[in-house]
C-alpha cells in the first residue's frame, strides 16, 4: 500500500468544520443592505476550515478537605506558581521570586491591585456610527473593512496587555468576563461597540457584579448581542431575558418561562444605534420617544413580585436571590480552580460574595487566600486556554517585543478554537478538556514551536529568541547545581505545574547536552555556539509534551 503524505499546509485545512457561528448574524443589523455586506466580508476574512469543540469534560475527583481559611498552606515555590499561573497570563521567574519574597497575603494583594485603564486601540474607538443609507455600496464596503482592520488591531491590543502585563489580575479578570458575558463581533458589528465592552470588562472586573451587570446590560454590544435593541412592548423579544437568568445571575430551574416572558416585557423600549444608548445610567431608565412609545409600562409579575417593572427592577429582584450569588461563584470556581465544582466550598464564596453586597474583589480575596484554591489536587488540574498558553510562552520566553506578523494572533486563535471578540455562542468557550482534541493538540505544539523556530503557518517572523539571555537569566552562581541542571530544573519551574520527576529531568538534561558532560555546558559561551541549537531543541520537547498544556 502506497502511504500517502499531506503538507502543513493542507494539515490546516483538510476535513474540519468551522466553528465561526455565522447563525448568529442579524439579517437586518444595521439594515439589510449593511448586514449582507457585512456576512459576506466575515465569510472571506476568516479561513475555511478550523478545529472543532470538544462538549464534555469528565469529572476529576476532589479529596474531601477543609474548604475554610485555616491558613495551611506552605508557602513555597509550588504555591506561589500555583497562584501566579491561575491568575495571570505566563509569570515569569521574576514574578515567581517577587511572589515568594512578598509571601502569600501580599502576593494576592498585589495581584488584586487596581490599575490605571491602558490607552485605547486607537481613536476609532470614539468614532460615531456612519448614515448608511446616504453611502453606496462601495463607501460601505470600505467602512465595513475598516471596521475588520480596526478589530484585528483591538485582538493584537489585547494580545499586548497580556504579554505586557505586570503581576495582576486585571487580565485575567477581563478574560474571565468576556468569557462570562459573552458577545461576538459578528453580530454587534460595531468595534465601537466591543471596544466599550471590554473596557467595562476592564473598568469593573474586580468592582461591584451589580454595576457591572448594569454596565453590560445596557451598553450597546449586549444589547445588539441578545436583542435588547428594538424590543417592543408589541412583540418583546425573549433572548436577553432568558440568558439573564440562565447563564447570567440564577442558573437553570431557578426560573420559570412567565418569569422569561415578564422580564422581556420589563427590557422593552430600550435601544441603541450602535455607540449611544436611551438609557440613562444616572436616572436608571431609558428616555426619548422609543421609551414612551416602545415600553410596557403595564404591570409585570415576576419571580413571584407584581409591579410596573423596568430592566433595572428585573435586575434588582434577581440579585436578591440566593441563587445569584451562587451562579456567579460558580462559573468562578470553574475558571480559577476546576471544571468540576466543590459544592461546600462553593457555598462559603457565594455568602461571602452576599455578605459584601455583590463586591467581587473581596471574593477573590478569599478564593485566592484559601485552602481549597492551593490544595493540590487543583495543580496542573486545568489544561490552558490557547490564548494564555501562546501568550503566556511569549512572556516567559521574552519575546514580547518581537515583530509578530499582522495576522499573527487572529490566525493563531482561529485555529487554537479561542478567537477573543468571536466566542462560538452565549455560553462562551466551554473550556477545560475542549481545548484538546486530535486537530487542536498539533496546532498548539506548532502554534509553539514557531516561537522558537519563527515559522508558522500563522506567518514567519524569523528566529529571534534570545536562549542565552534566557538561560543566563536563570542561572544563579550561588546557587547548588551545575549551570545545565539549573537551566533545566527552572524551565520545568516556570513552563510545567506539575512537579519535575527524575526521568523527565535526565531526558531533558540528554537533550541539552547531546552527549556533552554536564560540567562542559557553559553559560557565557557566545550566541553562535551549536550549545545554543541543543537549548532550542529542548524548548521544542518541551512545547510537545503534555506538561506544558497544564495550568
Amino acid at each position: 500500500m502506497v502511504k500517502s503524505t499531506i503538507s502543513r499546509r493542507q494539515f490546516f485545512t483538510v476535513g474540519r468544520q468551522s466553528n465561526l457561528n455565522l447563525e448568529g448574524f442579524h439579517p437586518e443589523w444595521p439594515n439589510r443592505r449593511i448586514a449582507r455586506l457585512h456576512k459576506k466580508q466575515f465569510q472571506d476574512y476568516w479561513p475555511k476550515a478550523t478545529a472543532p469543540f470538544s462538549d464534555s469534560a469528565p469529572e476529576f475527583p476532589v479529596h474531601p478537605i477543609n474548604y475554610t481559611r485555616t491558613r495551611d498552606i506552605t508557602w513555597d515555590m509550588d504555591t506561589a506558581i500555583h497562584l501566579l499561573n491561575r491568575t495571570m497570563t505566563g509569570a515569569t521567574y521574576e514574578d515567581i521570586h517577587t511572589s515568594l519574597t512578598l509571601d502569600m497575603e501580599n502576593s494576592v494583594q498585589t495581584l488584586l491591585e487596581d490599575l490605571d485603564p491602558p490607552e485605547p486601540p486607537g481613536n476609532w474607538v470614539y468614532e460615531n456610527v456612519p448614515d448608511w443609507n446616504s453611502l453606496t455600496t462601495q463607501e460601505a464596503d470600505d467602512i465595513i473593512a475598516s471596521y475588520y482592520n480596526q478589530m484585528n488591531s483591538f485582538r493584537i491590543w489585547w494580545c499586548e496587555r497580556m504579554m505586557f502585563n505586570p503581576m495582576n489580575i486585571t487580565e485575567m479578570m477581563t478574560l474571565f468576563w468576556h468569557n462570562y458575558f459573552a458577545s461576538a463581533y459578528s453580530k454587534v458589528f460595531y468595534p465601537q461597540a466591543m471596544y466599550q465592552q471590554n473596557h467595562i470588562f476592564r473598568t469593573y472586573c474586580l468592582g461591584n457584579f451589580k454595576d457591572l451587570l448594569r454596565r453590560i446590560t445596557f451598553g450597546p454590544a449586549m444589547m445588539i448581542w441578545l436583542d435588547i435593541n428594538g424590543s417592543r412592548k408589541q412583540a418583546p423579544n425573549e433572548n436577553f431575558a432568558r440568558e439573564l437568568m440562565e447563564l447570567f445571575t440564577l442558573g437553570v430551574d431557578n426560573y420559570s418561562q412567565e418569569d422569561v416572558v415578564a422580564a422581556s416585557r420589563a427590557f422593552t423600549g430600550y435601544v441603541t444605534d450602535g455607540m449611544q444608548t436611551n438609557y440613562d445610567f444616572n436616572a436608571m431608565e431609558g428616555w426619548g420617544y422609543w421609551w414612551t412609545d416602545w415600553h410596557d409600562f403595564d404591570e409585570k409579575t415576576f419571580l413571584g413580585q407584581t409591579g410596573s417593572w423596568t430592566g433595572d427592577d428585573i435586575i434588582n429582584i434577581i440579585l436578591d436571590q440566593d441563587e445569584c450569588a451562587v451562579q456567579i461563584c460558580r462559573r468562578i470556581y470553574k475558571w480559577f480552580v476546576y471544571d468540576h465544582v466543590h459544592e461546600p466550598f462553593l457555598d462559603e464564596m457565594a455568602d461571602i460574595l452576599r455578605s459584601n453586597n455583590y463586591e467581587i474583589k473581596p471574593l477573590m480575596e478569599f478564593l485566592l487566600t484559601s485552602d481549597h484554591f492551593f490544595d493540590p489536587v487543583f495543580r496542573a488540574a486545568n489544561i490552558q486556554n490557547p490564548n494564555t498558553l501562546v501568550l503566556g510562552s511569549i512572556r516567559r520566553l521574552g519575546m514580547e517585543n518581537q515583530n509578530y506578523p499582522n495576522q499573527f494572533f487572529r490566525l493563531m486563535q482561529y485555529y487554537l478554537g479561542m478567537i477573543m471578540f468571536e466566542p462560538p455562542d452565549v455560553s462562551g468557550w466551554l473550556g477545560y478538556r475542549s481545548w484538546i482534541n486530535s486537530n487542536t493538540l498539533p496546532m498548539r505544539k506548532v502554534a509553539l514551536c514557531s516561537l522558537i523556530t519563527g515559522e508558522s503557518p500563522f506567518g514567519n517572523y524569523g528566529s529571534y529568541i534570545d536562549v542565552r539571555a534566557i538561560a543566563q537569566s536563570l542561572y544563579d552562581p550561588d546557587a547548588a547545581g551545575l549551570a545545565c541542571e539549573q537551566v533545566v530544573q527552572k524551565l520545568a519551574l516556570l513552563f510545567f505545574s506539575t512537579p519535575l520527576t527524575e526521568s523527565l529531568e535526565e531526558r531533558m538534561l540528554s537533550i541539552l547536552l547531546d552527549g556533552a558532560e554536564p560540567y562542559d555546558w557553559n553559560i557565557n559561551l557566545p550566541a553562535w555556539n551549536a550549545q545554543w541549537n541543543r537549548m532550542k531543541d529542548l524548548l521544542q520537547y518541551m512545547m510537545r509534551i503534555p506538561e506544558f498544556q497544564l495550568s
